[in-house]
């Protein structure tokens, strides 16, 4: 009976000592909590926008904007004259904000000098002038969903000094083998065509990259498609899904297209001025949240108002490249695909016939 005892002691002790040990977690990978969609981050959720130690302060100094953070433009050029006034921004967006036109894919039937020329199809003026107090509330939109973005991306006028043009999760070996050893650039107008620096390989964002352009006629305000409300100030009061949309909601969400920036209750998407919804790089992407999303009431995911799901890359919402599960898996999607399909409605299951049967695997 004691010797019973004592292997029973023995293994109650093993099995806690298990329990109490955690295990060494791979870099990049949420843990599962148990739940539905409930993952704990295993490395700091601010990811490579810690830049390199110095962590929110290298985009946002405390004080004195640029002089605050050490930053100054490359090589002694354009110094933002407003910097720090905008969000505390602290990196130089002088030369961006300069009247620059940038030019996004996709390719326009009228171009005839693509890749290097304008297609007109999705340009992005930004503002002439660096002064906040002369910007529009589309201009204002501009800066902070583009511009502060291409401050340190952008890899043509504006360099970003802590950038080493590859992805931060290919750099701590995140990334499935799947992608393969080339390294993944962050310098955008650095990685176009052979005939120059170029956007042209670059997802359109700006007043010409619209809902109701790549939603379409069928889904853009009908019964089967999302619906936006529009105040005559120009912002969005109000998202909803009807009909096959709706389906859709019930098995990943909208998250990307329904959520708030950071800090208000504003929508990641600004209005354009004739009055339609359009992208900007913070709709797809959370800059201060790298590899988890959490829903929230307003931004349910799959239905559930609360719960944490894995990502990647910054991307605005459920988005797991280390989940192939769905590929050999009957009635799932992968959310690498459903989160694409918030505005490709057209290429959905819900929109080809599934009535909610196919199911999203995190």
């Amino acid at each position: 009976m004691k010797k019973l005892f004592l292997v029973i002691l023995l293994v109650v002790m093993a099995s806690a000592l298990a329990m109490a040990t955690p295990s060494a977690p791979t870099p990049g990978n949420a843990t599962s909590t148990g739940s539905p969609g409930g993952v704990i981050p295993t490395w700091d959720v601010l990811g490579a926008h810690n830049n390199y130690g110095r962590g929110c302060a290298g985009c946002h100094a405390p004080h004195d904007g640029q002089a605050g953070s050490g930053g100054n433009a490359k090589g002694g050029g354009t110094v933002d004259l407003w910097s720090g006034t905008n969000a505390l921004f602290a990196q130089d967006m002088g030369p961006l904000l300069a009247g620059n036109v940038l030019d996004f894919s996709d390719i326009g039937s009228s171009s005839t000098k693509y890749p290097s020329g304008s297609n007109g199809k999705y340009t992005v003026t930004f503002p002439s002038t660096q002064n906040p107090a002369t910007w529009t509330a589309q201009q204002l939109a501009d800066v902070r969903g583009i511009v502060m973005c291409l401050a340190c991306h952008d890899g043509v006028v504006a360099q970003g000094a802590m950038m080493q043009n590859v992805a931060y999760e290919q750099q701590i070996g995140a990334l499935p083998s799947s992608y393969g050893s080339n390294n993944i650039p962050t310098l955008l107008g650095r990685a176009g065509a052979a005939a120059g620096f170029s956007y042209n390989n670059s997802h359109p964002v700006g007043d010409n990259a619209t809902m109701s352009a790549v939603l379409g006629t069928s889904y853009y305000n009908t019964a089967q498609g999302l619906t936006y409300t529009v105040s005559t100030a120009n912002s969005i009061t109000a998202i909803a899904g009807a009909g096959q949309y709706n389906t859709f909601l019930g098995v990943y969400g909208y998250p990307a297209l329904a959520g708030v920036v950071h800090g208000t209750n504003t929508s990641f998407q600004p209005v354009n001025a004739s009055g339609a919804p359009y992208i900007v790089c913070t709709t797809c992407h959370n800059q201060h949240v790298m590899n988890v999303y959490a829903a929230t009431t307003q931004s349910p995911v799959a239905g559930a108002a609360s719960g944490t799901w894995a990502t990647y890359f910054f991307i605005n919402g459920p988005y797991n490249i280390n989940n192939t599960t769905a590929i050999f898996t009957a009635k799932t999607a992968q959310s690498t695909t459903q989160f694409c399909r918030q505005c490709h409605f057209g290429e959905s299951n819900e929109a080809n016939g599934a009535t909610g049967n196919i199911t999203t695997s995190f």
